[in-house]
């Protein structure tokens, strides 16, 4: 559907002049599609906006297809900065209009210029359930060591994912509230991104991360 142009203002550019630029919807319907198509189940979907900024955000729980459930999952997330929806629906250079009056923007670099979305895909794996009772804190070094090394599996040894422990204090009760791998994928679109890609490696840690329970007691 076209954009109309807002008053007193040119319409976009045509979209042949310049490479495509993704909405926000597109964007997330392309990242569920290949989700979807890698077999994955997704629950939860959710679509956040900010109305002070007009920043967007994206979340969803992904799990392996089965019945029942797998109780190891992921939250899958991404923000949308309000400058990317601003550029997405008024083309290439509209930007400039934010920060200069007409006969600035007319001679403004950035109209010749493709804008270029950056956007950071991040993925939380839920290792384990929380309320394990901690006796040694020496135990965690070696979970994070662990975990390390299996989720690792399914990520090149140079974009491992980070491991983290969410600890509370009861009195003299230590209880591991938290156990997660994170990792992110930034994606700057100087070409269309493979998103099937990020899919597969989902699908890979979680078919990895079953093996926890017979190494660490979460």
């Amino acid at each position: 559907m076209a954009v109309p142009s807002r008053p007193g203002q040119p319409g976009p550019e045509p979209a042949s002049e310049h490479p495509s630029f993704p909405s926000y919807e597109e964007f997330a319907s392309d990242l569920l599609e290949a989700i979807d198509g890698a077999g994955l189940t997704i629950e939860d979907v959710r679509h956040h906006v900010e109305p002070g900024i007009g920043e967007r955000r994206f979340e969803c729980t992904i799990r392996l297809a089965g019945d029942p459930p797998s109780r190891y999952h992921v939250h899958l997330s991404f923000v949308w900065d309000a400058l990317l929806t601003f550029v997405s629906a008024y083309g290439a250079g509209a930007d400039c209009e934010l920060y200069h009056d007409d006969e600035e923007a007319q001679d403004c670099p950035h109209q010749q210029l493709t804008p270029q979305p950056f956007v950071d895909v991040e993925a939380e794996f839920v290792l384990g359930d929380g309320g394990y009772e901690l006796h040694e804190l020496d135990e965690v070094s070696s979970w994070i060591d662990t975990a390390q090394t299996l989720v690792g599996k399914a990520f090149s040894d140079e974009d491992r994912p980070s491991v983290h422990v969410g600890i509370a204090v009861l009195g003299s009760t230590t209880l591991v509230e938290k156990f997660t791998a994170e990792h992110s994928w930034f994606l700057d679109f100087e070409k269309q991104p493979d998103l099937s890609v990020i899919a597969r490696q989902i699908d890979s840690a979680l078919r990895l991360v079953p093996q926890l329970a017979d190494r660490l007691p979460i």
